[in-house]
């Protein structure tokens, strides 16, 4: 039975540092893997014509805008946010 160590717990007495630096080094991978996945499915709206783009309530300058994003920025929850302000009268036409 392996032990795997959590990035956000500190090394147990006596485990080498390389261990632990190894360990955060995955976790950081993966949080960037994860994050190139939901910006990935994320560009799939960009294929959407404008029409239908425009019947879910969104236009293609959001979306594009909201790709430019860093990857570790949640695109679709700033686009939604903008989009919802948008159709309130908040900002835009």
């Amino acid at each position: 039975m392996t032990r795997e160590t959590n990035v956000m717990n500190p090394p147990a007495p006596g485990q080498p540092a390389a261990r632990l630096l190894m360990s955060r080094l995955r976790g950081m991978f993966e949080a960037y893997r994860q994050d190139r996945i939901r910006r990935d499915a994320f560009l799939n709206l960009l294929c959407l014509d404008d029409k239908i783009l425009d019947d879910i309530g969104l236009t293609r300058a959001e979306v594009e805008c909201a790709a430019r994003l860093p990857l570790r920025v949640n695109a679709s929850h700033v686009l939604a946010v903008e989009a919802l302000a948008r159709r309130k009268g908040q900002i835009g036409w």
